[in-house]
């Protein structure tokens, strides 16, 4: 591993030198600005990463963790948001400061954003949204510092997450106690690991409860609000479309009931559409019309992996815990019914 020995040697300066510049503390210093730059190409050229998490405990009075928060880059970010924000809430009802970087990476390729992990130079770190590849990838790894994973199913780390089973399950249910025996699914082409799961949970309960989804009536295309028009121009070009719809995510079913409103289709009178809430509720209960949702419940999730973070920063149990967190049937304008049919998956 570098150290700041290295560095300081690869510069021509002292070790302290390269602290002070680390510290940021340069100009306090008085330390020249092509002193510097030679410690900073240093640091490059060797590739040296300095762990923030001691550092910041050396010159702080206050221990105050640095987290990191690792999130894809791609339709997922508007789920970000919603992390986010029960993140700060998490931590200001418990009275605890922290430093949080968001450390973003591309799908399958986690690998090129946990060299800093690895290093350790965080107190710990929340991970979102990983492929199977990204899994993989990390259940290689022995990390020295506490990791909890977010809506995933891990033997080595800590997780919080939704039964992606039950929710498949409850849509598919749904739609059977409305008398359909047949439904239209607007899905992902390439569908994400944890929205892939959901919908093969549903299509797996519908031919178990008798519910047929004929191939022809399955339509792929981008998860995002864009995707959803094009699924939903393409159901409207069916000869005999299904009267229901199952769509895989909240950002998909925004686009679709646009495009449903453009063509003339009211909403339920016409057809039905229920979809998985991802994003924040807010953006579902005042569309227009107003989306009927299977919700993850974000907040939930993010106060239990904060919990389970902090505990094992603190020096908690060791061994990974796993923990479900219950949905709920949120349902609005475009699907519903009677309200003793809705069995919200809570805890008994």
């Amino acid at each position: 591993m570098i150290t700041i020995k290295d560095v300081a040697r690869k510069a021509g300066v002292s070790g302290t030198t390269v602290s002070i510049i680390l510290n940021g503390k340069a100009d306090e210093r008085r330390i020249s600005e092509s002193t510097r730059e030679r410690v900073l190409s240093a640091m490059a050229e060797l590739g040296y990463q300095p762990n923030l998490s001691a550092r910041r405990l050396r010159v702080q009075t206050k221990t105050v963790p640095t987290l990191a928060f690792y999130w894809p880059i791609d339709y997922r970010s508007n789920i970000l948001a919603s992390f986010l924000n029960s993140f700060q809430t998490a931590f200001k009802n418990r009275g605890i400061e922290c430093d949080l970087l968001i450390r973003t990476y591309e799908n399958d390729q986690i690998e090129k954003s946990i060299d800093p992990l690895i290093k350790n130079s965080y107190t710990g770190a929340l991970i979102g949204a990983t492929s199977q590849k990204d899994m993989e990838t990390l259940e290689k790894l022995n990390l020295q510092v506490p990791v909890v994973l977010i809506n995933r199913r891990s033997e080595k780390y800590s997780t919080v997450y939704t039964d992606y089973k039950a929710i498949g399950f409850q849509a598919a249910s749904l739609f059977r106690q409305k008398g359909y025996t047949d439904a239209a699914v607007f899905t992902s082409k390439r569908p994400y690991m944890a929205t892939g799961l959901r919908t093969q949970a549903f299509l797996n309960a519908c031919a178990q409860i008798g519910i047929t989804v004929d191939p022809e009536e399955i339509f792929a295309t981008t998860n995002s609000i864009s995707g959803g028009v094009q699924a939903a121009r393409a159901y409207c070009s069916a000869s005999q479309p299904s009267k229901v719809i199952f769509c895989e995510s909240d950002q998909m079913a925004l686009g679709a009931i646009w495009e449903l409103n453009r063509q003339g289709i009211r909403l339920p009178e016409d057809r039905e559409l229920l979809c998985i809430g991802m994003m924040d509720p807010e953006m579902t209960e005042y569309s227009s019309p107003s989306l009927s949702t299977i919700q993850m419940d974000n907040r939930e999730v993010m106060e239990r992996a904060v919990d389970l973070l902090m505990d094992a920063i603190s020096g908690g149990p060791k061994e990974p815990r796993q923990i479900e967190i219950p949905f709920q049937v949120c349902l609005r304008s475009t699907f519903q019914v009677h309200a003793s049919a809705v069995k919200n998956n809570f805890p008994s």
